[in-house]
């Protein structure tokens, strides 16, 4: 018999249904401003669901971590992208709405209509945690 400790399966992946429907999303605002759409990545997906994840557990909702860990910490190893940006959001129960109220802040917006962004990877926990986060090709 195994036993998980709560953090290994309270806070599961986001279900690639859930990540092609919010990518759609992402790509019809791209669509409308005229830029190319993002693709997917597992390793930005990676950092995305990890700070949602660790928001949700220790209880705060910022970019910056209580420890002081920020996104560059978070991203310490990943090669391949010269550019990063992030979104958090805290209480939307959907897509649509999470998305709507991102697209209507300025700094968000920019962040997803970001023509030197060319991906993304996508988290939400417990809580109705939302993190994007963004990357750009070298």
């Amino acid at each position: 018999m195994v036993f998980l400790a709560p953090a290994a399966w309270a806070c599961p992946p986001v279900a690639v249904v859930e990540a092609e429907v919010h990518l759609a999303h992402i790509n019809t605002a791209r669509a409308n401003a005229g830029l190319a759409p993002l693709a997917l990545d597992p390793n930005l997906a990676r950092i995305a669901q990890g700070h949602a994840c660790d928001m949700a557990d220790r209880g705060y909702f910022d970019h910056t971590a209580p420890d002081g860990a920020g996104l560059m910490d978070r991203a310490r190893g990943l090669t391949g992208f010269c550019q990063l940006a992030e979104n958090i959001a805290r209480g939307q129960q959907d897509i649509p709405t999470v998305m709507a109220i991102w697209l209507r802040s300025p700094g968000h917006r920019a962040n997803l209509l970001d023509p030197g962004l060319t991906h993304v990877g996508l988290g939400r926990a417990p809580g109705a945690h939302w993190v994007q986060v963004f990357g750009g090709r070298c």
